[in-house]
């Protein structure tokens, strides 16, 4: 699979300002600043229209690809054992928004009580860190420095599971709707 390299820089142009927005954000709260819940939100949305875009692109199922990341993320955990939460398999075949965000959710609690356990600004903080952290990762694949099928195994999937966790951590409930892309054209800008 390769990615075109307009492909990627589109992806990039929809990324970086998504994590400008979860960044502007937490730093808005430090310093008792006004803020809009919008903003992650809008973040949080393009973040997961960049992820199914990209996956069609790809053509790969964005929940399969995403079922597969959480294994990977189950199985290298400490806590991991055969009777853990099996968030890959209640991932696998999901249609629906709501569905996603439940099963992410469950997942999290169970592999990431660590962060779980933060103030939800705190937890907005840590997450700001891996969004900054896709920016990058698809500058890296534009550059050639990061190979193309990591990149979509990894941060692909990465960009669809912290759309949703984004959503959560806002107390954003997401609908029982089908999981597509809102346009059929390609991700939208944060804040659009």
């Amino acid at each position: 699979m390769t990615f075109q390299r307009e492909d990627l820089i589109e992806a990039l142009l929809h990324l970086a300002p998504a994590s400008a927005a979860v960044a502007n954000y937490c730093d808005h709260v430090e310093h008792n600043e006004h803020v809009e819940i919008g903003w992650v939100r809008d973040a949080a949305q393009t973040l997961r229209e960049t992820s199914l875009w990209l996956s069609d692109i790809a053509r790969v199922d964005p929940v399969e690809l995403y079922a597969d990341r959480l294994g990977v993320i189950e199985r290298r955990n400490v806590h991991f054992c055969a009777d853990s939460y099996d968030g890959s398999s209640a991932a696998r075949g999901l249609r629906d928004w709501r569905a996603l965000q439940v099963v992410q959710d469950h997942h999290d609690q169970a592999y990431h009580y660590d962060v779980v356990g933060l103030t939800k600004s705190e937890q907005l903080r840590h997450y700001a860190l891996h969004v900054a952290k896709l920016s990058g990762s698809c500058a890296d694949a534009i550059r050639g420095s990061l190979d193309q099928d990591d990149f979509l195994r990894r941060r692909v999937a990465d960009m669809l599971l912290f759309g949703v966790k984004l959503s959560t951590v806002t107390s954003e409930k997401l609908p029982d709707e089908p999981i597509t892309l809102s346009t059929g054209a390609g991700p939208i800008y944060a804040g659009a």
